[in-house]
């Protein structure tokens, strides 16, 4: 399951797509830009001690037409940071969707 609740207020907050992989919470967005599409933002979380949530990079990619285009192309570069950090480490674990 995708989760897409409004954080705060959904009148001047997007609604942020979060996904669990391997151990990482990834958040995605499309940033609007002046010219004639969006900029893919992802940001890569690790859960801490006590339920705590840390963010552990931010990665900024290219411009697309659209935002759809836009926050796929931020998961995948989430994806790939997510899957450097664990050939690093060797920590692998199922992939899921947060919920």
């Amino acid at each position: 399951m995708v989760l897409t609740k409004p954080f705060l207020n959904s009148r001047y907050v997007p609604a942020l797509t979060a996904y669990e992989y391997r151990g990482y919470i990834i958040g995605t967005w499309a940033r609007p830009e002046f010219t004639n599409g969006s900029t893919s933002i992802g940001v890569v979380y690790k859960r801490g001690e006590f339920g705590s949530i840390i963010q552990v990079q931010r990665i900024e990619g290219e411009l697309f037409e659209t935002k759809e285009q836009a926050e796929q192309h931020a998961v995948e570069l989430c994806k790939k940071w997510v899957d450097k950090q664990v050939m690093v480490t060797g920590y692998n674990e199922v992939v899921k969707r947060f919920a």
